[in-house]
C-alpha cells in the first residue's frame, strides 16, 4: 500500500498530515535487563521499570504521535503524563523470555478487555508475533485471529508486529530478507497496520533497505511502518529514511530512542536532550521522505 493519506482507523495515531512517529515503551524484561547493567536482573524491582516508564513517557509523548505502553508497568501509572495529542496503543501481547535472553514466544493477552480498551482511551492495540519458517502457520494464527476479533468488538485499529527467528547456525545470504517479506504478507492479513523489521538491513548497511522497502510496499495490502529491533542505534535514522522512500508510513521504535539513557546519572537530562532530538530527527525525517514519496507518485 502505497498511498500517502492514512485509513481513518489509523488516523489517530498520526499527525495532521498522516505522519507516523510512535514511541513503544512496552518494554518489560528486556527494560529490566537494561536497568540492570552489570548487575543481576533479578535485583532490578518492578517499580524501577515503572519509574523508567513514567519519566521517559512524561518526557517524550509531547514529540511523538503515538505511543505503546504495555499493561503491567505503564497503563495505570499516574507519574506517566501522556501528552494529550498523543495516542495510546496498548500493548495485547503477553511475552515469554528468560531473564537476560530474548522473547521466545508470545500469546495474546486475554486480560486487555473490551473494557480495558475503553477505560483506556486507547486508539490501537499492538500484538507481537515471532515468526519461525519451520512453524505451521496455523499456530501463529490461533495468536493473530483472537487479537483481531477483540480490536473488532472494540473498533480499534490492530497493529501487528512480526519479528523472524533465524534458523539455527543464522540466515544464509539473501535469507533475512526473504523471511521478513514472507512473515508479512502471512501476518498483515487483517490488520491494520503493519510493524516490521527494517527489511534489507545488515548491521552497518542500509544501502539494500530502499529496494526491499519498495517489495514489502507491493506486498502489503495494509500501511507499515519500522521497528528498531536488530539494528545498530547509528543506522536507525537513515534506516528510516530508507525505508519510508521506500513506501513505509513511519517508525514505532523505542531502544533506538532511548535505550542508552536508561543507567545516566541524570537520565531525565539525557532523555530531554537526546531523547527528544533523536525522536524530531526521526520524526522530522519521515515526513520529508513521504513528502518526496508523494511528490514522485
Amino acid at each position: 500500500m502505497n498511498a500517502t493519506v492514512l485509513p481513518p482507523r489509523l488516523q489517530p495515531l498520526g499527525d495532521e498530515e498522516g505522519t507516523l512517529a510512535m514511541l513503544a515503551l512496552d518494554q518489560r524484561e528486556s527494560l529490566r535487563a537494561m536497568l540492570a547493567g552489570v548487575d543481576e536482573i533479578q535485583s532490578v524491582p518492578d517499580a524501577s521499570l515503572v519509574d523508567f516508564k513514567a519519566e521517559a513517557g512524561t518526557v517524550l509523548t509531547p514529540h511523538a504521535t503515538a505511543v505503546l505502553l504495555d499493561r503491567l508497568y505503564a497503563l495505570d501509572e499516574p507519574g506517566l503524563q501522556r501528552a494529550p495529542e498523543c495516542a495510546l496503543i496498548l500493548a495485547a501481547d503477553i511475552l515469554h523470555q528468560p531473564a537476560g535472553g530474548p522473547v521466545v514466544r508470545t500469546e495474546f493477552d486475554e486480560h486487555v478487555t473490551v473494557r480495558v480498551i475503553e477505560e483506556s482511551a486507547a486508539a490501537a492495540l499492538k500484538l507481537l508475533v515471532m515468526w519461525r519458517a519451520d512453524e505451521a502457520e496455523g499456530e501463529r494464527r490461533a495468536i493473530v485471529d483472537p487479537f483481531l476479533q477483540r480490536c473488532a468488538d472494540a473498533g480499534v485499529a490492530a497493529v501487528v508486529e512480526g519479528i523472524v527467528v533465524p534458523p539455527e547456525g543464522g540466515f544464509a545470504a539473501g535469507e533475512r530478507d526473504a523471511a521478513v517479506i514472507a512473515a508479512a504478507e502471512e501476518l498483515s492479513v487483517g490488520a491494520d497496520l503493519y510493524k516490521a523489521q527494517v527489511p534489507g538491513y545488515a548491521p552497518g548497511e542500509t544501502q539494500g533497505v530502499q529496494a526491499q522497502a519498495e517489495l514489502l510496499t507491493s506486498r502489503l495490502q495494509v500501511p507499515w511502518v519500522v521497528l528498531s529491533n536488530g539494528v545498530q542505534a547509528e543506522d536507525f535514522a537513515e534506516a528510516v529514511r530508507q525505508a519510508c522512500l521506500g513506501g513505509a508510513h513511519g517508525f514505532l521504535a523505542g531502544r533506538a530512542i532511548w535505550a542508552d539513557t536508561v543507567l545516566d546519572a541524570d537520565r531525565s537530562a539525557s532523555l530531554r536532550q537526546r531523547s527528544v532530538d533523536r525522536l524530531d530527527e526521526l520524526r522530522g525525517i519521515v515526513k520529508a521522505a513521504r513528502g518526496h514519496q508523494g511528490a514522485a507518485g
